[in-house]
């Protein structure tokens, strides 16, 4: 008599708890999987006749719970991600800010890469990366969740030969994001050194400017052969604005 025990499915279930709590994975998805393990099993395990008696996504949250429980594998997340390629309109523009939300809402921070980590979070706070091009967050939304696309629910038994295959691309786009970041970097630390010279150029012309005009002063005399205290003040207000000036600056 063949039996099936709900731990054949942890990563599966595991799937399927997360999914339901964030919308990713629906309760018609869960309950008829179950009734086709029913269906299909002589002796079936009553945990799966739970989830087919389930009355809502909360109900099946709440069954699933009972028997799985954290950490989740990166596999799963990565599912996750999956079903979003699959099941979400990321090809209508108009809907890839929602898209952008559901990845942001896969947290991940001790589970996956670093650049899926990071990925995710600009996702999450899309609107300081990328608003208001919606097109560039639909691109990169599309590269970013094709590397997934291979996994789905009905391939269930091959997620881990998969996900070796999905770490291959992952690797590949991180070590593509170094290189964009590098020449980003690049460009950042040109233009603050371009703008380091400009200040200083500045700041020079200004202490020119003063020191020649307190030159021209020093060559005047009030007709007494004294040098007059009023260009005394205006040679210090002068001098005291080019300061002020000058230490308001960014260095």
């Amino acid at each position: 008599m063949e039996t099936t025990k709900h731990n054949d499915f942890l990563p599966l279930l595991e799937v399927f708890r997360l999914g339901l709590s964030r919308g990713i994975v629906q309760k018609n998805d869960v309950i008829q999987w179950a009734d086709k393990i029913i269906n299909d099993t002589d002796a079936p395990d009553y945990f799966f006749i739970e989830l087919s008696l389930g009355n809502n996504a909360n109900n099946l949250i709440e069954i699933i719970g009972q028997y799985v429980k954290p950490p989740y594998g990166p596999i799963c997340y990565r599912v996750l991600l999956a079903l979003i390629y699959h099941r979400h309109p990321i090809q209508d523009v108009t809907e890839v800010e929602k898209v952008a939300i559901l990845v942001g809402s896969i947290s991940s921070w001790d589970i996956l890469t670093s650049f899926e980590t990071d990925t995710i979070y600009m996702f999450d706070d899309y609107d300081i990366y990328y608003l208001p091009d919606l097109t560039q967050l639909q691109v990169e939304l599309i590269n970013f969740l094709s590397i997934y696309e291979a996994f789905t629910l009905e391939n269930y038994e091959q997620w881990a030969d998969i996900n070796g295959k999905v770490l291959e691309l992952v690797n590949e786009e991180a070590i593509k994001a170094e290189i964009v970041n590098r020449s980003i970097r690049k460009a950042w630390t040109k233009k603050a050194r371009n703008e380091k010279l400009k200040r200083y150029i500045k700041g020079f012309a200004g202490v020119f400017i003063i020191s020649l005009f307190v030159i021209v002063l020093a060559n005047k005399d009030d007709g007494n052969g004294t040098f007059p205290v009023y260009y005394f003040l205006v040679i210090f207000f002068f001098a005291r604005m080019a300061y002020s000036w000058w230490r308001r600056k960014p260095g």
